[in-house]
Formats: C-alpha cells, sequence, structure tokens
C-alpha cells in the first residue's frame, strides 16, 4: 500500500507555487545573510544610544579619543614608528647611499602635481644611486602605511567635525561618543605631518645624504597644516643640515629641472591668506 503524502508535496499547481516562492525567499535571506557575513557590522550607527555599546567593525569607522590621539601623535617616537612602516614597504630607505626624497602639498591642484613627481622619482634610472621618494600617505605613490591608513580611512577626523557628536560617513550617520572640534582635528593632522617631516632625521641617519624635500604649496593658506605645522619643522631640519627644500614655482615643476623651483625655506611662497 503506497504511503500517503503530506498535504505541502501534493502536486497541485497552487502548492507547486508556494514551495516555489518558498524557495525563493530561503534563497533571498541566504543571500542576505552572506552579505552582512562579509561586509562586517555597522561601527557605531546613530540608534545607539549608549557610547560603551559602541563597538566598530575592522572595516568600519573607528571612533577614537581626539585628545588621546593627540597625545600619541605628539610624541617624537611616532616618527620611528613611521619609519619603521616605510622600511617594511621599501628597504631602500635604511640603506647607505639611497637618496631618498620627501613629498608635501597644500593647496588645491597641488596632490596631484605631487604625485606625478612621486613617480617620476620612484620611475627614474639608479644611474648609479637609487632614487626613492616618499610622501605623507606612504611610500611611492600607492602604497600607504597603516598609520596613514587608519588616520585617514578609518578614524575620519575632518567627517567628525561636529558639536552635536553626530557624523557622517561614506553617506551613514553615526553618533560620535567623542564630538571632534576643527582645531582638534588640525592638530591631529598637524602633528602626524610634524612626525612625518620628523622622519628626514631617520632616514638621513641611515643613507648618509640629507633627504631632498619637494613642496607644493602654491595657494596654501597660513592657517591651514602646511605652514602652521609642517613648515616650521621643515625649517628646523633645514638649519641642521638633514634637508634640502625646494618649492615648486609651477604646477608642473620638474624635479630635475633646478629652475622651476625656489631653493630654501627662505624662498618659500607667499600664504594665500
Amino acid at each position: 500500500m503506497a504511503s500517503k503524502k503530506p498535504g505541502f508535496l501534493k502536486s497541485g499547481g497552487a502548492d507547486r507555487r508556494l514551495v516555489a516562492a518558498l524557495f525563493l525567499l530561503g534563497m533571498l535571506l541566504l543571500a542576505l545573510l552572506a552579505y552582512r557575513t562579509l561586509s562586517g557590522p555597522e561601527a557605531c550607527p546613530a540608534n545607539l544610544t549608549s557610547p560603551g555599546a559602541c563597538a566598530p567593525s575592522p572595516s568600519g569607522p573607528a571612533f577614537a579619543d581626539p585628545e588621546a590621539k593627540l597625545s600619541v601623535l605628539s610624541n617624537p617616537n611616532f616618527s620611528l614608528q613611521l619609519f619603521s612602516q616605510a622600511v617594511a614597504l621599501e628597504p631602500m630607505l635604511n640603506r647607505s647611499g639611497t637618496q631618498v626624497h620627501m613629498g608635501f602639498w597644500s593647496g588645491p591642484a597641488n596632490h596631484g602635481s605631487l604625485v606625478r613627481l612621486l613617480d617620476g622619482i620612484n620611475g627614474a634610472p639608479d644611474n648609479g644611486t637609487a632614487q626613492r621618494a616618499i610622501w605623507e600617505e606612504g611610500v611611492q605613490s600607492s602604497l600607504q602605511s597603516p598609520d596613514y591608513v587608519q588616520l585617514n580611512a578609518r578614524e575620519h577626523w575632518y567627517e567628525r567635525v561636529n558639536d552635536a557628536g553626530r557624523a557622517v560617513i561614506y553617506g551613514v550617520n553615526y553618533t560620535d561618543p567623542y564630538p571632534v572640534s576643527l582645531a582638534q582635528a588640525d592638530g591631529i593632522w598637524g602633528a602626524y605631518s610634524q612626525r612625518y617631516a620628523d622622519m628626514a632625521l631617520l632616514i638621513a641617519n641611515a643613507t648618509g645624504k640629507p633627504v631632498q624635500v619637494w613642496c607644493y604649496a602654491q595657494g596654501a593658506k597660513s592657517n591651514r597644516v602646511f605652514y602652521t605645522y609642517e613648515f616650521p619643522e621643515l625649517q628646523k631640519l633645514e638649519q641642521a643640515g638633514v634637508v634640502r627644500v625646494h618649492f615648486a614655482k609651477q604646477p608642473d615643476a620638474d624635479w630635475k629641472n633646478a629652475s622651476q623651483w625656489f631653493e630654501g625655506t627662505a624662498r618659500a611662497p607667499a600664504p594665500a591668506g
């Protein structure tokens, strides 16, 4: 005697449609679960009312305390940490005889100019002397140091400038347990930039050569990071014979053409305002 099939397996058209619908719904739920698993949890969404419950994911925003961050970056030993990260990406920075170049930029349209200079130096033939160029982001124009990634892509200091403790990052609203002021954001990036500049002393000691510093600062403002934090640091390093500083006269200044550069911090372009 044939066994009786359960009712939900009957072959009626309506039942088949119901089974198909349930199957599609199950597949949709599985796809959604897989997406959430791969993308990771949201970091500090705005509907969290308790700052203590805010636990950023490894791929989401990290809401660090600005005062604690500034304390870390203000320590001169942070330069050694940046240097170690740079050497891990490019060991030639720590080798005797290498000519190292450090880039700085500020003001509209100057970012692209510095990228082109870095690529030009790193792509140049050695001709007996290895040439390597770095900037505050890392080594070459594409290899970013872990500390720069943390500062820029995870901690989002300027995006967090808001007295109300709110932040919009990549279109998502978050509650910030540590509201950030513009002065704090500038101070954090300024301290990071100073520690980057101070790497020049470590590099010069390692290579036995003064570091060549290339600055694109046309249009930079007097109250922004370059002239407030980086420029005074470069002046000290220049006076100590650690660096030789060059300022671009034009956006496409070629590092091999001395006529396209002002030499020395004393000839730096005047701030835009």
